[in-house]
């Protein structure tokens, strides 16, 4: 759980054909919630909740608590709600002892949130979370939660999209190692393995200098 100020509490507890009704559920949304045992807005990030100047790039961030019978990520639910709320989000996944952080970097476009490539942490026993206090605004705030769901740090200064960037960029030159690694392994004739070696020699460098 975050340790967020009781000025943040909201714990809004909604019932899920209350839900239905506010996201405009399909029958497969609905049957994507048949672990889902409760879902609570816990708290609410803003200007006045913490004590910041308004933003244009991050004006609220809302957490919610998701309390599931088993393990099973609701992700076409999650994804669903998420896409009805046009402000920034985090979700917390309980089920008994154990949490999950789930989660998308979420940017304003002309008319509606642009929602990106969703991250998941790994199942860990509940603990509280603590973001920096030694913050200004918002946005700050809403890169360490991004941080918490994205298993390397975000760099001095760096954005919260150009961290997620870089982040999906590392994901991609891993992948293409891996598959280069697996065709210089099998490859016999010496020139093109030769060449397949400096491809992948030259790509790990570009994965050194994101990571």
């Amino acid at each position: 759980m975050f340790d967020l100020s009781s000025k943040t509490q909201v714990n809004k507890h909604f019932k899920l054909p209350e839900l239905y009704k506010l996201i405009g559920a399909s029958k497969e949304v609905k049957a994507d919630t048949g672990n889902v045992m409760s879902v609570t807005l816990t708290n609410v990030l803003n200007a006045d909740t913490m004590n910041f100047a308004a933003s244009d790039m991050v004006k609220e961030i809302y957490v919610f608590e998701i309390v599931l019978n088993d393990r099973t990520i609701p992700s076409l639910f999650l994804s669903t709600l998420d896409k009805a709320i046009n402000l920034h989000t985090v979700f917390l996944l309980r089920h008994e002892n154990q949490i999950l952080l789930y989660g998308a970097y979420k940017e304003y476009g002309e008319k509606n949130m642009k929602i990106g490539k969703y991250y998941y942490t790994e199942w860990t026993a509940d603990s509280l979370i603590k973001l920096p206090i030694n913050v200004s605004n918002l946005e700050d705030i809403y890169t360490a939660i991004i941080d918490e769901l994205i298993p390397i740090a975000a760099r001095k200064s760096e954005s919260t999209k150009d961290f997620v960037v870089r982040y999906d960029e590392i994901q991609r030159l891993q992948k293409e190692i891996a598959k280069l690694q697996h065709a210089v392994d099998i490859e016999k004739q010496s020139k093109r393995r030769f060449n397949l070696n400096a491809e992948l020699k030259e790509i790990k460098h570009k994965l050194e200098e994101l990571a």
